[in-house]
């Protein structure tokens, strides 16, 4: 009787126990009933991650919330209620601002701000040795004008092997717009050497390879064209420049131009209009950004002495500019 009597409590107290593993396994766990609130921002959201662990909330002790900031005017701030209680935090700049974003010690708050860049020509001749780098502002409110005179510089540079050299400008305008203008040295157009292992050096057709980085820095740190040009050794780079410093960003890279010999005549097409004149055209395919230049010749025996030349622009990208080269003298050419 006694004996049964336990197997029947025995059989109960294990059910009971499945039961209570069973809801323990299902209930929700406890969590530290805390309200975030972002002040400050535009457009923000609370996250939730898909594969979120399931009890990293589980504690009366601390909460874990995530979010993002999608745009913002001033400094972010997080605010968390508990009851009567409240408490208000700024969010770090640093934990908000990208690469390539303002300095985060400027007391210009600049995290929508993001500074883009384009290449005016990736192609460079010594006879005109010179690199052109657009800096602008994309993120920006236009319809704030009361940081325009706070936008920060622009220090540009170039490498090559061991060499550097530098450029500078300065965002300015209600576009926020510059651009920064460096000269590679002359050794730098000489044909790439031939690396030790290989036996045949690199194409001289593909011009030398040059590579673009670019930092930010604060106007109240002052030396914002005069210092920052000339020619350093690349092995003895300031480590500001590499690293940043509270009143500047690391370097970030543009892109690259190739460096190239003074290019030689194209080879010309002939396509004749009539008996008097002809049209000298390039051979080789046209590349964009391309300069081209296209020649009229008259024949020596063409009686005409005057006539009108009419160009036709057949898209809006292209730019056309006509010269007389020779107003009085007709070119020998065989018709």
């Amino acid at each position: 009787m006694h004996q049964g009597q336990f197997s029947s409590l025995k059989d109960r107290e294990v059910t009971d126990c499945r039961i209570l593993e069973s809801l323990q396994r299902y209930a929700s766990p406890t969590y530290l009933p805390v309200n975030y609130q972002l002040l400050n921002t535009e457009s923000s959201f609370f996250l939730k991650e898909a594969t979120q662990d399931f009890m990293r909330n589980s504690s009366f002790l601390s909460r874990t919330e995530l979010f993002f900031i999608y745009q913002a005017r001033r400094p972010p701030i997080i605010n968390a209620t508990y009851g009567t209680l409240a408490v208000e935090e700024p969010i770090p700049l640093d934990l908000l601002q990208m690469p390539g974003s303002f300095v985060a010690s400027s007391n210009l708050f600049t995290f929508n701000w993001k500074v883009q860049t384009f290449v005016l020509n990736e192609r460079i001749y010594l006879n005109k040795p010179k690199v052109q780098v657009l800096f602008y502002i994309a993120g920006r409110d236009w319809d704030d004008y009361s940081a325009v005179d706070k936008l920060p510089c622009v220090r540009m540079f170039a490498f090559h092997e061991t060499q550097e050299v530098r450029g500078s400008c300065r965002l300015r305008g209600d576009m926020g717009v510059c651009v920064a203008e460096l000269e590679p040295l002359p050794g730098w157009f000489a044909p790439p050497s031939i690396v030790p292992g290989r036996q045949r050096g690199p194409d001289v057709s593909e011009g030398t390879p040059v590579e673009l980085y670019y930092s930010l820095r604060a106007v109240e740190a002052g030396g914002c064209l005069s210092e920052e040009l000339g020619v350093k050794s690349s092995a003895h780079s300031d480590q500001e420049g590499l690293f940043g410093s509270p009143t500047s960003t690391p370097m970030r890279r543009i892109g690259s131009v190739r460096l190239f010999q003074n290019p030689s005549a194209p080879e010309l097409s002939e396509e004749r209009l009539d008996g008097n004149f002809a049209v000298l055209v390039p051979s080789a395919p046209v590349r964009q950004r391309d300069t081209v230049s296209a020649y009229v010749a008259a024949s020596p025996y063409s009686p005409v002495e005057m006539f009108t030349l009419r160009t036709r622009q057949e898209t809006k990208d292209m730019i056309i500019h006509n010269k007389c080269l020779a107003p009085v003298q007709k070119q020998n050419h065989s018709m």
